[in-house]
């Protein structure tokens, strides 16, 4: 075979079919492998030029193999021209990041290789990133990702002193906000690689840059973690990149000085303060959760950046995917496996879901069968085995929605248990995951889950299943409550009388949830509480701005000292009944009908009477006292009266002790031993249930004002009327 030349190959790489392109790829790695080919490169530059473009056409080709041997050919042309091929850098670097966004792990892993090897053999880092700085704002979001993880191995291997880092800052800040959630982190990896070897002028110049508060309190904390951890690397130099460079923007001045002055004093509410404590209340949050547990703790940023951290691989087929998860099964199905396979098993659950599992209609069937295993895993004794379960669920729960339903019932349990463990990053690990499938897997089959957990015997459990059933009502609309509503107040009553005052506040925080989907059965509950219950109730309500919203009932009972010393409204002489009764889901609008001065009216009743009453009707009370407990109260006191005015508005709990007491004077100064209706009085105070508000004592008593027709209420009504 005659010696090929530069002038054979300049005609060869222009053909388009693959099976001939792979050919004369080997002989062109042949010939430029060789002594003399050097001076045969550099006869013709043109034909050159016309190669390396021609090349660049392979690295773009929709077959692997053909843009795999198109970087190996344009690698050796590096190797073999070195320096001299910087002429060609913008005609390549086009399609290097293009590759960096390529499907294929190897392709991409190779664009890379040969963008670092032109930085290395060719070209400064920084003429290289100059080429670059377009992928940050490629169409492609691997291409988005591969530039930022190309600029971390760029560091990593050059250091910062080659580049002109306030360049580059402003390309990553745009990438915080990215769509894509991988670009977005490979960004702050970034970002954070850069801090270790430039150090707080970062942290400076992130002031300027409008960042969201959260996001970049969440990006300080990660400086801080590895500023704690001994990470740093910083240059020599300082990194003169910032003290002598202009950034992006041209707003730079160039005084190091001025460049990165804090712009703000540090407050309490600075973020400059609260970045440096992630375990206090202004570090960082996701969903509402913070870090919490201290050391070996984890939160749902740590899951949301291990939801994707994991070992890219290709699904090339549903019968490939089903052997990859029955492999999986095996592995986590055996406790005699090693810890560290069952970890990575779990990872490859990840890699799937990332690369598109879900699409394929055996990975549900499978998914079933991963039950067993999920939860055997979330069991195991190796804490790292655990935390990767959680993840794992987690992960699934996200993707997935409501199609994990079955996954989710079933490993809810075990979730649980891990609450009151001892260990920080089991417990943590399985409220976290508990918290993600509450967010985005609405079956109402859970809901029956978290209640019962309501009650158990640990303490922990209770606060943490209270807090749960907070964020469900947040969370969930109504009509996947609805089947369970009864359940949650039952659930919720207990709560606020938890014996653990921790348990009792997030109960509380629960009721409003409840009322904003069922307000009708919120009332009830409220109203068939002690009153010592209600009033911790209001006054977290009141604490938390909720007031706004109570019932008008509610709202006028913050002081019963206040509505003693306030002057007798004509709210029973004016008032229709009609207003007062009716179901207790419609209070709240009904008790808006009532004017705004008469809540919480001193009682004029003669206390006297009041007392003679009583006597006189001591035998038939005493038959309730169990329930009323109208005994407990001492005639003629102003603790009786302060409970009587405290329940005029229509509230329910203990009404049948103040029913009592209010209905005996009236029937004591009139005689009467029945109402309009032919009710008698003992039959009318019966009658309501706490919960009722056509039971309350405002109706009773408004009922048998306005229906008794003896003088001695005649004249109580004239009495209110002229005061």
């Amino acid at each position: 075979m005659e010696p090929r030349s530069m002038e054979y190959f300049c005609a060869q790489v222009q053909q388009k079919d693959v099976g001939g392109r792979l050919q004369v790829g080997q002989e062109l790695l042949l010939y430029l492998g060789a002594p003399g080919a050097i001076s045969d490169l550099e006869e013709d530059l043109g034909r050159l030029g016309k190669t390396v473009d021609a090349l660049t056409g392979w690295v773009g080709s929709s077959n692997y193999r053909v843009s795999l041997m198109g970087l190996e050919i344009l690698s050796a042309f590096v190797d073999r021209l070195s320096t001299r091929f910087k002429s060609y850098v913008a005609m390549v670097i086009v399609a290097l990041i293009d590759r960096m966004g390529d499907a294929k792990d190897k392709v991409r892993d190779e664009a890379q290789t040969l963008i670092l090897k032109l930085m290395d053999q060719v070209a400064p880092p920084m003429y290289i990133w100059e080429q670059l700085a377009s992928g940050f704002k490629h169409k492609n979001f691997r291409s988005r990702e591969g530039v930022c993880l190309c600029l971390i191995e760029t560091l990593n291997i050059f250091g910062a002193q080659p580049l002109v880092i306030s360049k580059l800052i402003p390309h990553l800040c745009i990438l915080f906000g990215d769509s894509n959630s991988q670009v977005r982190d490979a960004a702050i990896l970034a970002i954070v690689e850069i801090y270790r070897h430039v150090g707080e002028k970062v942290r400076m110049d992130l002031y300027k840059r409008g960042i969201p508060p959260a996001r970049l309190e969440m990006i300080f904390a990660k400086f801080d973690e590895v500023q704690s951890s001994g990470g740093m690397i910083l240059s020599v130099c300082k990194d003169k990149s910032f003290d002598d460079e202009e950034s992006v923007d041209g707003n730079r001045p160039s005084s190091a000085a001025s460049a990165f002055k804090v712009p703000a004093p540090k407050t309490s509410g600075n973020p400059a303060n609260s970045a440096r404590k992630p375990g206090s209340a202004g570090g960082p949050k996701v969903g509402g959760a913070s870090k919490e547990g201290g050391a070996g703790a984890v939160d749902e940023d740590d899951f949301i950046k291990a939801f994707t951290d994991v070992p890219s691989i290709q699904i090339y087929s549903s019968r490939e995917l089903e052997e990859t998860l029955n492999k999986i099964r095996e592995i986590l199905s055996d406790d005699k496996h090693d810890w560290d396979q069952r970890a990575n098993a779990l990872k490859k659950i990840r890699s799937l879901l990332v690369a598109g599992a879900a699409q394929y209609d055996c990975f549900f069937q499978h998914l079933r069968l991963l039950d067993g295993a999920l939860k055997l895993s979330a069991k195991d004794l190796r804490s790292q085995v655990v935390r990767e379960a959680c993840i794992t669920v987690a992960h699934l729960s996200t993707v997935l929605g409501n199609k994990f339903d079955h996954g989710a019932e079933a490993i809810v349990p075990t979730l649980f248990n891990l609450v009151p463990n001892s260990a920080k990053v089991m417990a943590t690990s399985g409220c976290a995951a508990i918290r993600f499938i509450i967010r985005h897997t609405h079956v109402p089959r859970l809901i029956p889950l978290i209640t019962s957990n309501c009650t158990s015997k640990s303490v922990p459990v209770r606060r943490r299943s209270f807090e749960f059933l907070d964020l469900l009502l947040q969370e969930w609309q109504t009509h996947s409550l609805e089947r369970h509503a009864a359940v949650l107040v039952e659930t919720i009553k207990k709560g606020i009388h938890d014996a653990d005052a921790e348990a009792r506040v997030e109960a509380r925080k629960t009721y409003m949830g409840l009322r904003n989907h069922f307000p009708g059965e919120a009332e009830t509950l409220y109203n068939s509480l002690e009153p010592s219950y209600q009033k911790s109730l209001q006054t977290y309500l009141n604490s938390s701005g909720s007031v706004a919203s109570l019932p008008q009932s509610d709202r006028s009972s913050s002081s019963s000292q206040e509505s003693l010393n306030r002057p007798f409204s004509s709210k029973w002489s004016t008032a229709n009944p009609s207003t007062v009764a009716g179901r207790v889901s419609a209070g709240s609008s009904k008790a808006s009908s009532l004017p705004g001065s008469l809540q919480r009216s001193r009682s004029d009743i003669d206390v006297n009477a009041a007392a003679g009453a009583k006597a006189h009707h001591a035998a038939g009370q005493s038959v309730r006292s169990g329930r009323l407990g109208a005994g407990a109260l001492n005639a003629g006191s102003y603790a009786s009266l302060e409970d009587t005015s405290d329940k005029l508005d229509g509230t329910a709990s203990e009404d049948g002790r103040v029913r009592a007491k209010l209905s005996a004077p009236l029937a004591g100064m009139g005689n009467a031993k029945a109402d309009s209706r032919g009710r008698s009085r003992t039959k009318m105070v019966s009658q309501s249930q706490p919960g009722s508000r056509s039971g309350s004592p405002g109706r009773v008593l408004t009922t048998t004002a306005l229906s008794t027709v003896s003088s001695g209420v005649q004249r109580v009504l004239v009495n209110s009327a002229s005061a």
